[in-house]
């Protein structure tokens, strides 16, 4: 899964300081509870001091009818870092890494005075990481699908055993998970009445499915799809 939170220069103290939306944070971490309530716990749970780890602003746009207009929260990236840290979750590992990896990516970068510049690269390299990601997903994707013809097309030769959704695809009729569960539940009925083996097969997905003689499967699916017409 991958992190989107951008990365902005904003000034605190006396020189500009990298920092991201409290808002964004709050989203990328999946957190369930009030953001103005869980930004403040945040702020007091990791000791951060105002306009040193953070900046609070008066978000613009319009003035709410009722009540205050709400406060923004930017964060240092060293402090997103430690709230990501501070969730114990494995998203907030995963944000934590992408903070580094973007410290990473601007320490090997040039430096670049300009702003506009300096704004352009930085949206750039986000691109390119997010196309990296989506590559490598894609790969994950293709990867997956090889292996499932594998497993759903497997044989055992020696006592010509086959998963419900293999022989389906062998004969030509292709079926879901949810099919494939029913055929198989009379499948093992009618293995456990003529005392055939019923087989195991790892899969990656379900984990452990039954594989059927395919004296049974081919005896169940048939009489299955015709009552289906």
């Amino acid at each position: 899964m991958t992190v989107n939170i951008a990365i902005n220069e904003r000034q605190i103290g006396d020189e500009p300081i990298k920092t991201c939306s409290g808002r964004d944070l709050y989203a990328e971490l999946g957190v369930s509870k009030d953001y103005t309530t869980w930004v403040k716990a945040q702020i007091k749970r990791a000791h951060l001091v105002s306009n040193r780890d953070y900046v609070v602003f008066t978000q613009k746009g319009e003035k709410p009818a009722v009540g205050r207009p709400p406060s923004e929260y930017h964060f240092t990236t060293e402090a997103a870092k430690h709230i990501a840290m501070m969730s114990g979750t494995a998203r907030g590992a995963e944000v934590r890494e992408y903070f580094l990896a973007c410290e990473r990516q601007a320490k090997s970068m040039p430096t670049v005075k300009d702003p506009q510049i300096a704004a352009v690269i930085l949206a750039l390299t986000r691109v390119d990481a997010v196309e990296q990601e989506q590559k490598r997903q894609a790969e994950e994707i293709a990867l997956m699908a090889e292996n499932m013809a594998v497993i759903e097309a497997r044989t055992q030769p020696e006592n010509k055993h086959f998963t419900v959704m293999g022989y389906a695809n062998l004969i030509g009729h292709p079926v879901d998970a949810r099919t494939a569960a029913g055929y198989g539940r009379r499948c093992a009925a009618l293995s456990r009445e003529r005392g055939l083996v019923i087989g195991n097969v790892s899969d990656p997905r379900f984990g452990q499915v039954h594989s059927y003689h395919e004296s049974v499967l081919r005896d169940v699916l048939p009489t299955a799809h015709k009552q289906a017409a």
